[in-house]
């Protein structure tokens, strides 16, 4: 069977859940092809970077903003404004990533956003293959609803019910998780992947992830994390920020904290994790879940990150921090009381579906 799964990179969870999808096909259903791409590479450059960035630069510069857009989103009602944008989307892409479709000549679609699912159900018509749309962070808002897919695939019961209430029939949504990579599910044990990543395994590890600090608040973060007087080890992961790494190297010399910029294993970091500190992006939190690693959630922004937060704090796998001024008192919380950090670890093991790939695919392909 020939699937095709397609993404469009605003914000970046919904390109990893489509490279996801693709690598659960490459590595547990080697017989069929599974293929993805991003939809807004068939766009005008323009467009792509217009469209791909205001989501960045809206959440970091102006959270506040992008909550009350996603509230409206959420609302079933009709959006003139945000319809212009798809049918711009709709209009300039629709001849190349249309094209793209007929020559890889799927026999499903699976689509992680909704504008690619839009240009295909309108522009193929009934020639369409079935389409299919995984929905990436634990809430959904009815903007993500095209009455002519096939199925959807969701994160939770909760979004179940959720996109029901939107008029799609329920019987056609699949509850299967978010769709991380393969490796997420693969586990050697905490204590030999410490080893092997040189730290130190009879030490609690929190693992500090950069993706969601602004400008400045790394460092500040990390600072307050030196604070803590209670045995522990810091990893701190930069990214591809290499201010931030610079100054944090300087910062925490002399003490037991490994600071990194952009790295391929995160899977292992956080397996030799007890407590990941980082934003609530649908597939961050689904891999720390599959791992079984309590996170505390810095400042969630308003919208699908908070749902995402409620949805581990309801489960009783996360803590908040709402702001850097109690980061560190959340953290050292957590490391003075062991119990309550391993019953966390068992609630992220428990609310995990780290298998959600696969398991999409299979539903796929068992619909053909």
């Amino acid at each position: 069977m020939r699937i095709l799964v397609m993404s469009a990179g605003a914000g970046a969870g919904h390109n990893r859940a489509a490279e996801a999808i693709a690598a659960c096909g490459k590595e547990f259903l080697p017989q069929h092809h599974v293929e993805w791409f991003d939809s807004l590479t068939y766009t005008s450059k323009t467009f792509e970077k217009l469209y791909g960035q205001s989501y960045v630069w809206i959440v970091n510069n102006s959270p506040t903003t992008w909550g009350a857009l996603y509230k409206v989103m959420g609302e079933n009602v009709e959006r003139p404004k945000l319809m212009k944008a798809v049918k711009l989307f709709d209009k300039l892409a629709y001849k190349k990533l249309i094209a793209h479709v007929e020559e890889f000549k799927p026999d499903a679609v699976v689509a992680t956003h909704f504008l690619p699912t839009n240009v295909v159900l309108t522009k193929l018509k009934n020639k369409a293959p079935k389409v299919y749309v995984c929905v990436t962070d634990f809430d959904v808002h009815s903007f993500w609803v095209n009455r002519g897919a096939s199925g959807y695939f969701v994160a939770s019961e909760e979004v179940k019910w959720l996109l029901a209430q939107y008029g799609y029939p329920k019987e056609l949504i699949t509850v299967t998780g978010i769709p991380i990579l393969p490796a997420f599910s693969q586990r050697r044990g905490r204590d030999l992947v410490a080893r092997e990543l040189g730290i130190d395994p009879a030490l609690p590890t929190v693992l500090c992830m950069s993706g969601g600090f602004g400008m400045g608040h790394m460092e500040e973060a990390v600072a307050r994390l030196l604070t803590i007087k209670i045995p522990h080890q810091l990893v701190v992961i930069c990214g591809k920020n290499d201010k931030a790494r610079a100054k944090i190297e300087v910062l925490a010399r002399g003490t037991r904290t490994k600071v990194m910029g952009f790295v391929t294993n995160v899977h292992e970091w956080m397996e030799a994790s007890d407590i990941v500190i980082s934003k609530s992006g649908g597939l961050t939190t689904s891999e720390c879940l599959a791992r079984g690693v309590p996170m505390v959630v810095y400042s969630p922004i308003p919208g699908q990150e908070e749902r995402n937060c409620d949805f581990l704090m309801e489960h009783g796998a996360a803590v908040k921090a709402s702001s850097l001024g109690i980061l560190d008192y959340k953290v050292a919380e957590l490391l003075a009381d062991p119990g309550r950090l391993a019953k966390m670890k068992d609630a992220a093991r428990r609310a995990a579906r780290p298998m959600a790939g696969r398991d999409l695919l299979n539903h796929v392909i068992e619909r053909k």
